[in-house]
C-alpha cells in the first residue's frame, strides 16, 4: 500500500452519524443508535444507559489529555479507568440480560467495547446485532469495516453492499466500499470477476455515488484525487498507445484535483491541492505550471513536501540543485497561517 494510502482505511470504519442521542457520543461510539422519543421505562433506561457511557468515555478522555507528553498511565489511574470501564460494562450486561432481544442495545455494547480495546467482544456483539435486526444498515457497515481492518477481507464486500442496499442516500457508504475496493484490488478482482482494470472503474463508479451525495465535501473529492496515484494505466501493445494510457492516467489526476481545488475553502487546503497539482504536473512535464503553483504555497505546515517537489521539478528538467544563495532567509521562506484551522493538510503527494 502506498504512503499516500497509507490512512485511507481509517475511512471504513465511520458510520451514519444521525438519529443518535447524542453527538458526543456519536463520535466517540462511530455507530448509528436511533432513539425514539417515548415514555417507554425500557427506552428510558437504555437512554440513561448511553448518557452514562458518553459521561464516562468523556472523563477518561480528559483524564488521558491532562498528562504530560510523553507520560505513561500510571497503575493509579488504570485502576479507576478500569473501575469505570467495568461500571458501564456491568450496566449494559444487566441491561441486554433483561432485555436480550434489544438490538440498538447489543450494538451500543459493541462499540462500547470497541472504544475500550476489546475488539473481538466487539464484533461478537454486533454480529449478534445484525442477526437480530439485519435491517440496520449501521451494523453492517461498522462490521464491513472491522472485516476491511482486519479480515477475512472477502466480507467486507458484500456487507458494504448490504449497508447501501439499506440505506443508498448515505454517501459515506458508498465511499467506503470505493475504499475497500481500490485497496483489496485482487480481492476485488475475485468477488466482482474483472480484471484489474475493472476494478478501477467500479471503484471510482462507487466514488461517483458519494461525491453526487455529497458533491460539495472537499474531504471526500480529496480522498478521491488521492487515490489516482495508484492508478495504472490500461495495458499497450505499443509506445504511442502506452504515452496515450499514461497521459490519461495524469489528465484524470488533475482533473480529480482541479475539482477538489474548486471545493477548498481554507487557506491551506488550496494551498496542499496546489503541491497535489504540481506533482501531477510534473509528470506531464509542464514545468512553468509547476513553478506557478510551487510559488503559491507559503504556508510552514507544506515546507518540506515542497521542498521535495521543487528538488524533483529540478531533477526532471536537468537543472543543478538550488544553492543556499539562492534560498530565501529561513525566517521568510515561509509564512506562517495566520490562524490554526485545526485541519490535517492534504498535502502528502
Amino acid at each position: 500500500m502506498s504512503d499516500v494510502l497509507a490512512g485511507a482505511l481509517s475511512l471504513l470504519l465511520a458510520t451514519n452519524k444521525t438519529a443518535l442521542l447524542n453527538t458526543a457520543l456519536v463520535e466517540r461510539l462511530g455507530v448509528a443508535v436511533p432513539v425514539a422519543a417515548t415514555n417507554d421505562p425500557i427506552e428510558v433506561e437504555f437512554q440513561a444507559l448511553l448518557q452514562l457511557d458518553d459521561r464516562v468515555g468523556e472523563e477518561v478522555e480528559r483524564w488521558l489529555d491532562a498528562l504530560p507528553d510523553g507520560a505513561e498511565v500510571s497503575a493509579e489511574l488504570k485502576a479507576r479507568i478500569d473501575a469505570r470501564h467495568e461500571e458501564v460494562r456491568k450496566r449494559y450486561t444487566t441491561f441486554i440480560e433483561k432485555n436480550p432481544r434489544h438490538a440498538r442495545a447489543v450494538i451500543a455494547y459493541g462499540s462500547f467495547l470497541g472504544d475500550i480495546g476489546d475488539e473481538f467482544a466487539m464484533v461478537d456483539q454486533w454480529e449478534k446485532a445484525r442477526v437480530m435486526d439485519p435491517s440496520n444498515p449501521a451494523v453492517w457497515n461498522n462490521l464491513a469495516g472491522h472485516y476491511a481492518h482486519r479480515g477475512p477481507i472477502e466480507k467486507a464486500f458484500p456487507y458494504f453492499e448490504k449497508a447501501i442496499e439499506l440505506k443508498p442516500t448515505e454517501a459515506q457508504y458508498w465511499h467506503s466500499l470505493g475504499t475497500v475496493t481500490y485497496l483489496f484490488r485482487r480481492d476485488a478482482e475475485k468477488y466482482y470477476g474483472v480484471d484489474e482494470q475493472g476494478v478501477f472503474k467500479k471503484a471510482f463508479e462507487f466514488y461517483a455515488k458519494a461525491t453526487a451525495l455529497r458533491p460539495l465535501d472537499f474531504k471526500l473529492a480529496s480522498d478521491v484525487a488521492q487515490t489516482w496515484y495508484g492508478v495504472k494505466p490500461a495495458p499497450a501493445t505499443n509506445e504511442p498507445a502506452r504515452k496515450a494510457a499514461e497521459l490519461a492516467v495524469i489528465e484524470s489526476g488533475l482533473g480529480a484535483w482541479t475539482n477538489a481545488l474548486r471545493l477548498a475553502t481554507l487557506d491551506e487546503e488550496r494551498e496542499g491541492v496546489w503541491l497535489h497539482l504540481a506533482r501531477w504536473k510534473i509528470k506531464a512535464g509542464r514545468w512553468a505550471e509547476v513553478r506557478t503553483h510551487l510559488d503559491a504555497v507559503t504556508n510552514l505546515v507544506h515546507a518540506v513536501v515542497k521542498q521535495r517537489l521543487e528538488r524533483n521539478w529540478r531533477e526532471k528538467q536537468g537543472l543543478p540543485p538550488e544553492t543556499a544563495t539562492e534560498k530565501p532567509p529561513a525566517d521568510t521562506a515561509v509564512e506562517k497561517p495566520a490562524k490554526d484551522s485545526g485541519d490535517k493538510p492534504a498535502d502528502r503527494p
